[in-house]
């Protein structure tokens, strides 16, 4: 009886698939590739909501909704956009791999942060980096205060640009 009884559940079980909570959070939005060629490749993005990770290790694209899922790592494409965000391929540590563009200007510095997996006593974490380009497209590891510090003041740089174009006085 009891057997019965545990493989029925079982079935049960099975039927009902995977719980909500056990699924990653993954949806497709509107965005862009960039291939190596500069060709754009428009339609939706995979963009993992849950784990932040995954959008720094690969990038799944279809044109809609049905069609055929491509996936492309940092070798493959020059850049991809969801979200407002921006992802580039850049060589750190002798790998490529995405960063995530910070910065809206990019006529100067330009700051990124970087996600990458490490091993602590046998359990795996994510670390987070960050690094500024600049002009002459030297790529810089910096401290992660340094880089917030200056997004800050580029972020207040731009605040007193729009001001003044617009004739409006600061507050």
């Amino acid at each position: 009886m009891k057997i019965k009884l545990f493989l029925y559940l079982l079935f049960v079980g099975f039927m009902m698939g995977p719980c909500s909570s056990c699924v990653a959070q993954a949806v497709y939005l509107k965005g862009y590739v960039i291939q190596l060629t500069n060709d754009t490749l428009w339609g939706e993005i995979k963009k993992n909501t849950k784990r932040d990770y995954d959008n720094f290790v690969k990038v799944s694209y279809r044109k809609n909704a049905g069609n055929e899922i491509k996936t492309f790592g940092p070798k493959k494409i020059r850049s991809y956009w969801v979200d407002s965000l921006t992802f580039v391929s850049r060589m750190i540590d002798e790998e490529m791999v995405f960063v995530k563009r910070m910065s809206s200007d990019t006529s100067t510095i330009i700051i990124y942060e970087a996600q990458t997996q490490y091993d602590q006593m046998g359990t795996i974490k994510i670390g987070t980096d960050y690094y500024i380009e600049k002009p002459t497209k030297e790529f810089i590891k910096v401290k992660s205060k340094k880089a917030l510090s200056y997004i800050e003041e580029t972020k207040a740089k731009h605040k007193k640009i729009e001001y003044a174009d617009l004739g409006i006085k600061e507050k």
